[in-house]
């Protein structure tokens, strides 16, 4: 999933990285005659499913596809036992994996219900998200059963909605099917109906014709998104006994040499599905579907992880490097049915969907998994050790370029996630000074601990007993000496805390990571690269670009007289000056900006150049001058030490997974 937290993020951030889903058995009182179910997890019969408020429903969706360039769905749910005078059909607020309120009840339209023999039923809305159905006749007798019928309105290409259109239907469940409040821990049974010729891929089956599914809950219901085309290409691969599914839907284009790429991403995604299967437990599904999108007429890609499957968009065609952005976004992804959907933090799954679930522990759920996403890109060989090398610099040199690294710590981005998560912003915000990327920082707080790990145990352990010791602890079978892990109708296993991860890097290290925790995840303290990257024999070097002008300390956006600034960095040289965001720079030196850059303006000046800009603002121009400061810092490199020791050159080596002599 891209993150965007502001308008800023395209200067500041890297694509957020995807999210996935899985769904199992189910009884129903109103069978459909021919269904697929998708096997239930090893360890399910752990479960104890919480005893409902009420008798079960019998619940059975259907949705229609019928003219696609409305880009409308059509949902009708029918209950089966209607035993309460009311019900409440509630379409969730956000979806998880994205930690953002889209209130998908925006979209729904011509909202009905009526019994089965087609007497219209009052209802009313308690609220925004809310439908409440009177179920009982004029007699005040429950009448047994009912449906609703309603649309949903779907054309945004995205991890978290859903799109219909001529070429195809994706559709993410949250922003399209309600549930009964109360009964989200009863199975439903789910027909799908779709143009003629249409293929639908998803986690609930392999067979790209089968229509009639079956969940054992409404969470996983929503946890499998589908994509349904006249356009599909798939190929498949095994590993371990799992069947592995590679889907890819496109636009017209690449034709010469769409064969070619598709293998080439059907062999890297084989590759880092290969590499993290080796390193985490075993999984308890039979298959999984990669669901990819190559969209180059979009704004932004995305994705989303799911129990059993995920979806990732692209926005570019698969030539133009989008199988490389592609198998960057699967290795995070797929590390996901470990990291967030089976191992998780407490407040996710099972979930309240009219509300935010807060956790601060995203950047371990996301930001542990990006770094992990880039061992394993390494580890399977598709990146060199400098590649990788690289990737981690650029992940220093975005956090150093947050001025909100100073305001924001690991653990209250990812509490806050809910304020710029992708969420829509009505109102102008300070997120570019104030905030930091749990992902960005997440992923460099998980290559300080793997090294630390290794340092201390003399490379006799790593971050990798970490999660595989958490894996087993909060959703593998608990230790025998340990109580019973509890469970929800939702998974197996049990949701962890922010000190779970602690404890478990103390027991896997022999050590204590307290004052770690308290300083870095916790606090805000600079981060200690200089001191741990030497444990394993490597040095960061940062300068600036030879020529680079002297920095103004200021983002700013082509406007048609000049450049507006857009976010003015603190205590930098246009702050110092006065220079404000929305004001729109003319000229610099009475030389105009409209004609030529602002960079190109700034390169004959050295630092400390005392310059004269001429400002719009607020209709009023005026001249301010500013003090330029030294070029900032751009290039980010992690180098080999010459004079490493034995110890530290093994440690090196087994982080990059072989020896390196070389900046290779």
């Amino acid at each position: 999933m891209t993150n965007l937290r502001s308008e800023y993020e395209t200067e500041q951030r890297r694509s957020k990285w995807l999210r996935g889903a899985r769904c199992g058995f189910l009884l129903v009182v109103m069978a459909l005659a021919a269904t697929v179910t998708i096997p239930r997890p090893a360890s399910a019969a752990a479960v104890q499913a919480p005893t409902p408020a009420a008798a079960p429903l019998g619940l059975e969706y259907h949705l229609r596809i019928v003219r696609p360039t409305t880009h409308l769905a059509e949902v009708e749910i029918d209950v089966a036992a209607v035993t309460e005078p009311t019900l409440d059909f509630v379409m969730p607020a956000w979806s998880p994996g994205r930690y953002a309120i889209y209130n998908f009840a925006k979209n729904v339209q011509e909202f009905s219900a009526e019994d089965l023999q087609g007497h219209a039923l009052r209802w009313t809305q308690p609220d925004k998200e809310t439908w409440r159905v009177e179920a009982r006749d004029a007699a005040g007798n429950p009448i047994g059963t009912l449906r609703v019928r309603y649309q949903v309105y779907a054309n945004d290409l995205n991890g978290s909605f859903s799109q219909i259109d001529s070429s195809h239907a994706n559709l993410d469940g949250a922003s399209i099917y309600m549930y009964v409040d109360g009964h989200k821990p009863e199975p439903i049974a789910l027909t799908v109906e779709a143009p003629s010729g249409w293929k639908l891929a998803s986690g609930f089956s392999l067979s790209t014709e089968e229509r009639h599914f079956k969940a054992p809950n409404y969470d996983r219901l929503i946890d499998t998104p589908m994509e349904i085309s006249d356009a599909l290409s798939l190929d498949q691969f095994q590993v371990d006994g799992k069947t592995f599914r590679v889907v890819v839907h496109s636009y017209p284009g690449d034709e010469d040499d769409r064969g070619r790429l598709l293998n080439e991403l059907t062999s890297g995604v084989k590759k880092i599905v290969s590499s993290e299967m080796a390193m985490m437990p075993a999984l308890d599904f039979d298959d999984y579907t990669f669901l990819f999108h190559f969209a180059p007429d979009i704004a932004a890609g995305d994705g989303m992880e799911h129990l059993n499957s995920t979806q990732i968009i692209i926005s570019r065609p698969l030539s133009d490097n989008g199988v490389a952005e592609a198998l960057e976004n699967a290795a995070h992804e797929f590390f996901h049915v470990w990291n967030v959907k089976r191992l998780r933090p407490a407040a996710l799954g099972p979930f309240d969907y009219t509300r935010e679930d807060y956790t601060r522990s995203l950047w371990f759920a996301e930001g542990v998994t990006s770094y992990y996403a880039y061992v394993n890109l390494r580890r399977s060989g598709i990146w060199t050790p400098k590649e990788f090398l690289d990737h981690m610099a650029g992940e220093i040199r975005t956090l150093r370029g947050d001025p909100g690294r100073a305001l924001a710590s690991a653990e209250s981005s990812s509490f806050h996630a809910w304020f710029y998560d992708r969420a829509p912003q009505m109102q102008e915000t300070n997120f570019a000074n104030s905030t930091i990327s749990y992902y960005n920082k997440g992923a460099l707080l998980g290559m300080l601990l793997d090294l630390e790990i290794r340092s201390r145990t003399h490379g006799r352990k790593s971050l990798d007993d970490v999660m595989r010791l958490m894996y087993d602890r909060f959703y593998g079978a608990p230790p025998s000496d340990a109580p019973a892990a509890s469970a929800t109708y939702y998974l197996p296993g049990r949701g962890y805390e922010e000190k779970d991860i602690l404890d478990a890097l103390n027991e896997v290290s022999g050590s204590d990571f307290t004052s770690f925790f308290e300083r870095y995840v916790q606090g805000v303290d600079p981060l200690p690269y200089d001191a741990v990257l030497a444990l394993a024999g490597l040095k960061l070097n940062v300068s600036a670009t030879p020529g680079a002008p002297p920095s103004l300390g200021v983002l700013t956006q082509p406007a048609d007289t000049g450049v507006r600034i857009v976010a003015v960095r603190p205590g930098g040289a246009a702050d110092r000056a006065g220079l404000s965001r929305d004001d729109l720079l003319i000229s610099v030196d009475e030389q105009s900006l409209a004609t030529e850059s602002l960079d190109d303006r700034l390169k004959i000046y050295p630092p400390g150049a005392e310059v004269p800009f001429e400002v719009q603002r607020h209709l009023t121009r005026q001249r301010i001058e500013v003090k330029l400061d030294p070029p900032v810092p751009d290039q980010y490199f992690l180098r080999l030490v010459p004079e490493a020791t034995s110890e530290q050159v093994a440690i090196r080596d087994g982080w990059l997974g072989r020896a390196v002599t070389s900046d290779e």
